[in-house]
């Protein structure tokens, strides 16, 4: 398959804002969203049902792939930011004109429930998506110096770029050696939960990333295990695993006794592959984050716990 990138982003350019998942129970953070992007320079204009709500989801899902769609074929638009995260993203796939986002390859920025429309999309048409800050969510809530830099820095950038830590985030080696292969991964629980679908996301030759959030180290086990048992983490060349927000045991929960940190329960699943791998890595549900170019090529270094990616816009 071809690999497809977008176009680069520059001041000037149209943003759609979408809601693929859940909606934002107030458009107040979405707001400041748009604005701190016009102030920059850009013209944003929002779905038609970017605001919808049924049930936990942004409207029913033909409405938002229709959103989806409209805004991939809207020839005045350079990149498309989700609203949010959330859940029901993958209810969508089914109705994505795939065929039309390959012939108008555009940036697209999400991550959490959006992984699923990720892997579809880099299954179907080998565009290039970027698992970063959201338009509610961080953009108008939490934005922060370091996330913003690393954003523009993946999808402006025509060289190679290390995916680099705050200075107060240590990576750590999992498995020692080095990869080279196409970005895949995002949100670990969405990652298992389209197994067996033809949605499903593709494993040979990737360098793997994950992370999640409020999910417990029984649970990051079962995805994990599910994915070994699956045939899935032995196809990869290398694994990057993020921090896992809320993740670890409370003196409440039912296992604390056992002294059990997530970190023991990956280190256990993962060692045994022998599979370059790291964990730390910033991204995803944490307030500095790094832009994860999904489909982009990258070159891990898991014994000095370096990553670096190729441009992924053009």
């Amino acid at each position: 398959m071809d690999i497809l990138k977008p176009k680069s982003l520059a001041p000037g350019d149209t943003i759609a804002v979408v809601s693929p998942a859940s909606p934002s129970m107030t458009t107040v953070y979405q707001d400041r969203g748009i604005e701190a992007f016009e102030r920059l320079g850009y013209r944003v204009i929002t779905a038609k049902h970017a605001n919808d709500k049924h049930l936990l989801f942004a409207g029913k899902e033909k409405i938002r792939a229709r959103d989806i769609n409209e805004a991939f074929k809207d020839k005045s638009v350079r990149a498309i930011i989700c609203t949010r995260g959330g859940c029901g993203t993958s209810q969508i796939l089914p109705f994505i004109d795939f065929s039309l986002v390959a012939k108008n390859p555009k940036i697209l920025v999400g991550y959490s429930d959006v992984t699923a429309l990720q892997a579809a999309m880099f299954n179907a048409t080998g565009l290039i998506t970027f698992y970063g800050p959201m338009m509610a969510t961080d953009f108008g809530k939490r934005l922060t110096r370091y996330t913003t830099n690393n954003f523009f820095n993946i999808v402006t950038a025509n060289h190679v770029i290390e995916l680099k830590n705050p200075r107060n985030k240590k990576i750590i080696t999992l498995c020692p050696g080095n990869a080279e292969g196409q970005l895949a991964g995002g949100c670990l629980s969405v990652v298992v939960a389209g197994l067996g679908t033809k949605y499903e996301i593709e494993t040979k030759d990737k360098i793997l990333f994950f992370e999640d959030i409020d999910e417990k180290p029984h649970r990051i086990d079962r995805y994990l295990t599910h994915l070994i048992q699956a045939g899935k983490l032995q196809q990869a060349k290398g694994v990057i695993f993020g921090t896992f927000a809320k993740c670890e045991y409370l003196s409440r929960d039912n296992y604390f006794k056992f002294g059990i940190k997530l970190l023991d329960v990956i280190k256990e699943r993962i060692a045994p592959l022998g599979i370059p791998s790291i964990y730390g890595l910033q991204f995803g549900h944490v307030s500095n984050k790094l832009t994860i170019p999904f489909g982009g090529h990258a070159t891990l270094d898991a014994t000095n716990c370096h990553v670096f990616v190729e441009p992924c816009v053009v």
